[in-house]
């Protein structure tokens, strides 16, 4: 119910002072209360993400941090959303899409996305995208696991923009 009421809410006020970033923000809000609220999830189905990372994108510096918000499929496999602010010293996106992710031999994560860059200031444009990760996620039993990536995105703007970067953070699971 709650994401629903947030959905409705931010049809209503779109273009009315928030932001595109704001309202991100909101539904992923909402998705997370709305996963709370149900009492059918199994042991261990939620992942909050938070990452921070460095890298290139076309040739120029770029940082990245966010949150990935993941639902456990199997043993082995999640899904969810990802919310991340990404800079560079020309232009700054929020990127926002669907990401799937396998743990393979207990500690090799790679997972892989749909995204939307959705650019942030004056004559910055929306474009679609494609992101993968690559990494190290110890296979422990502990409620906090730390995880370091290689992560690797295309941007369709008017040119293919490449980019690479390293990504690092924590998982909490609920």
């Amino acid at each position: 119910m709650n994401l629903i009421f947030t959905l409705q809410n931010m049809m209503q006020h779109n273009g009315k002072g928030k932001t595109l970033q704001q309202n991100l923000f909101c539904l992923l809000g909402a998705v997370l209360l709305a996963t709370f609220n149900a009492s059918t999830h199994a042991e261990e189905s939620i992942k909050i993400r938070p990452q921070a990372g460095i890298g290139k994108l076309d040739g120029e510096s770029s940082q990245h941090a966010g949150l990935r918000l993941l639902f456990k499929a199997s043993e082995d496999k999640t899904y969810g959303l990802e919310l991340t602010r990404m800079t560079t010293a020309n232009v700054e996106y929020v990127v926002a899409g669907v990401i799937l992710e396998k743990k393979v031999l207990g500690w090799f994560n790679m997972s892989i996305g749909s995204v939307g860059y959705f650019g942030q200031g004056s004559g910055t444009k929306n474009y679609p995208g494609f992101l993968t990760n690559l990494g190290w996620e110890p296979d422990t039993n502990k409620m906090i696991k730390p995880f370091v990536t290689l992560r690797q995105e295309v941007i369709f703007a008017d040119k293919t923009l490449p980019g690479i970067a390293i990504s690092a953070g924590l998982s909490v699971i609920y």
